[in-house]
């Protein structure tokens, strides 16, 4: 089974809330980190491969499309918390 082509909704305010929400999540998990512009580099694309994975276990294997919207969430969190530090 392969998933359907999808059609960018656009984004609202209320959309942000999830990167809110998952920010809380990951500094109570993490705490507060403090690392260099590579190794949160390499936290992304750790974060990203696992989006990849998401998305090949839904369209080949019939995995949970609502992983793919968790792992999403992961990965723009950590890139707009990346894109914050870089603001400096």
């Amino acid at each position: 089974m392969s998933l359907p082509e999808w059609k960018d909704p656009g984004l609202g305010i209320a959309d942000l809330a999830f990167l809110l929400d998952e920010d809380l999540n990951q500094r109570e998990k993490w705490g507060i980190q403090v690392r260099t512009p590579f190794e949160w580099l390499a936290y992304l694309v750790e974060e990203v491969g696992e989006l990849a994975e998401a998305i090949s276990e839904a369209h080949y294997r019939g995995g949970a499309i609502e992983k793919i919207a968790l792992e999403a969430i992961q990965a723009s969190t950590l890139a707009l918390k990346i894109a914050k530090m870089s603001q400096k």
